[in-house]
């Protein structure tokens, strides 16, 4: 992306803060001002004191070559008064007033800055996690968790510090400059031009140490990406870790990339470090060479005053500090480029089209489910995982997937609430395709039990009220009693206040499932999608959560994925599924009858619980 189009794509975060920005602009050019008044004042004021009788006391002729003269006649005429002392008291309350007021308007100009800077970290941080919840499911299978949490910190630090750390300095440091250069010309354009003949070198080198900083600052970016991706995956699975002994392999994966962030910033910094040593020893050159030019104009008499060459070198000392500053800004905002580049690049990314339906025009569910002639490949992959299936599920109905691992019953549940959207054929409801609902609506219809129970660190109350805002407490209870987890959550110190921790930690396998159950028969959906729900439970949590499920299929359509093929005995119809295809299809009695692969899977698992 261009880099100019991608530093004003920053500066649009800043768009609803224009008064702050007309404020810390307003602020800067007093600070300026105050600034440059008192260092004019100085030089000239000294003369008016220790050599009085030398004073300007006669208005010069106006003309663009006099200005100096002129300037010089009416800081005296402000200054004189009728006897030295009173000149000099006059004198430092002058100072003292203009660094005080100078130092009130860096004060409150720091205090709008600063706002400014938490209000845009802010909108930043709230639109990428906005975002990042409308990404569809494709991009959280293609890319690491981590680089989503590093993104949301590092790099929109590093994006807003190049915004707004750096704003104060593009607006203060250029009216520096403007200021303290007119006083250079003002004072010797001879002089002043030589100054600038140095100038383009100095920029030069400045960029390109700035490309280095960008790229090497991106690889950094990348790098800690990387970083928080391994700290989150060993924290998630920390029970694993240390059941394996692997507390020194993970220490020693983290130290590996810890190096190579360490070595990568390194890197970055020596070059970011050269910009300042390097503008201010070309800078010590050409006052050398100025102390001598002008040096000689002041011992010839060739109309430069001592006076004049010390007011010279007291704005140019002045102004390197701008220089040095505005050097460093160019590799701040190119530090930030690299960040932007990685932020945009997934606020880029087509989101998922989530609009809120209301109730009246919400899908309904009437009739049917029908998977017609469904093929599906996962975006990146060439090998299709679903192949021409075809199946209906009429309304009251519950449809077992069975099959071997990798047949594909997982992914037939992942194109219901689409997910992922199939590669060919449709998916229809009632006959409308459900590429044509809108996904809120469409995902409304259903609720999901799955292996993996999702919970968070909340309540009990939320968590089975989650996304059912304003939830009747009579409602969770009773959703609770039905999904077989009141025993426990009345045993609970706080009741349904009590917080689970993280992945309800604090609950059992079998009680997170109950949950998980009662969430979905609060929801009351039209249709069931159990995924493995009680494939990782002891005997008699799987008896608990079979009853709760039970509760929850009365009158409900339902596709249910099951190893434990038990627990579909009773299904109206089972599906059995290999590499993809439905490769048989009935009742439980009927496939036990046929004697093929269902009846394979069910001798082979009922014969390892008779030899049990």
């Amino acid at each position: 992306m261009n880099q100019v189009k991608v530093y004003f794509r920053m500066l649009g975060y800043l768009k609803p803060y224009v008064p702050l920005l007309v404020l810390t602009v307003v602020l800067s050019l007093l600070v300026v001002t105050f600034e440059s008044l008192s260092l004019w004042f100085f030089g000239p004021l000294i003369k008016a004191i220790f050599k009085p009788e030398t004073l300007v006391m006669v208005r010069p002729e106006f003309t663009i070559n006099n200005a100096n003269e002129i300037l010089k006649y009416w800081t005296y005429l402000l200054v004189k008064r009728d006897n030295v002392f009173d000149m000099l008291k006059f004198v430092c309350l002058c100072l003292i007033l203009f660094f005080l007021a100078k130092n009130v308007c860096a004060y409150i100009k720091g205090i709008v800055t600063g706002n400014l800077n938490f209000f845009v970290t802010r909108d930043m941080r709230n639109h990428l996690y906005s975002h990042a919840l409308v990404l569809p499911v494709t991009y959280y299978d293609r890319n690491r968790s981590g680089n989503i949490i590093s993104l949301m910190f590092n790099d929109i630090a590093a994006i807003n510090n190049s915004m707004t750390g750096t704003f104060e300095k593009i607006v203060t440091d250029p009216l520096r400059l403007i200021f303290f250069i007119t006083i250079l010309i003002i004072k010797n354009p001879k002089l002043t031009l030589f100054v600038f003949a140095i100038y383009p070198i100095l920029g030069v080198l400045v960029v390109q140490i700035g490309k280095t900083v960008r790229r090497r600052s991106r690889r950094s970016l990348e790098i800690i990406s990387g970083l928080s991706s391994i700290m989150n995956e060993t924290v998630s699975c920390i029970r694993v870790v240390k059941m394996f002994n692997m507390n020194e392999a993970e220490e020693a994966k983290f130290k590996a990339e810890n190096r190579r962030f360490t070595r990568t910033c390194f890197r970055s910094q020596v070059f970011n470090a050269l910009s300042s040593p390097l503008t201010e020893t070309l800078g010590i050159f050409m006052v050398g060479a100025l102390l001598w030019l002008a040096g000689r104009d002041v011992l010839m008499g060739k109309g430069f005053s001592g006076e004049d060459l010390i007011q010279f070198l007291a704005f140019l000392f002045f102004m390197f500090q701008p220089l040095k500053s505005l050097s460093q800004v160019n590799n701040s905002i190119q530090s930030g480029l690299a960040a932007a580049d990685r932020v945009f690049a997934i606020l880029d990314t087509p989101p998922e089209k989530l609009t809120a339906v209301a109730s009246s025009k919400a899908p309904q569910f009437e009739r049917e489910i029908r998977f017609s002639n469904v093929r599906f490949t996962y975006p990146g992959c060439e090998d299709e995982v679903i192949h021409d299936m075809s199946f209906s599920v009429a309304k009251g109905q519950v449809v077992a997937l069975v099959g071997s691992s990798g047949s594909g019953k997982t992914t037939i549940l992942d194109l219901l609430p689409r997910f992922y959207d199939i590669s060919g054929g449709s998916i229809t409801i009632d006959g409308v395709d459900t590429r044509e609902f809108d996904l809120v609506g469409l995902r409304s219809l259903f609720g999901i039990v799955s292996q993996e129970t999702v919970l968070f660190n909340d309540t009990v109350q939320n968590n089975i009220s989650y996304g059912i805002i304003g939830a009747p407490v009579e409602e969770i209870i009773e959703a609770a009693k039905a999904a077989q987890a009141w025993e426990f959550i009345e045993k609970m110190p706080g009741g349904l206040a009590t917080v689970i921790g993280e992945r309800g930690v604090m609950l059992s396998g079998g009680q997170r499932q109950r949950l998980a159950i009662a969430r979905a028969l609060l929801k009351n959906p039209h249709i069931l999608i159990l995924d493995e729900a009680t494939s990782a439970l002891d005997t008699e949590s799987e008896r608990l959560v079979q009853s709760a499920i039970d509760n929850l299929m009365k009158n409900r359509t339902a596709l249910v994925v099951a190893h434990r093929l038990s627990t579909i005995a009773r299904a109206d119809r089972i599906l059995v599924l290999e590499n993809g295809r439905i490769t048989e299809q009935g009742t439980h009695a009927e496939l036990i009858k046929i004697d093929k692969r269902y009846k394979y899977l069910h001798d082979i698992q009922f014969a390892g619980h008779a030899g049990v």
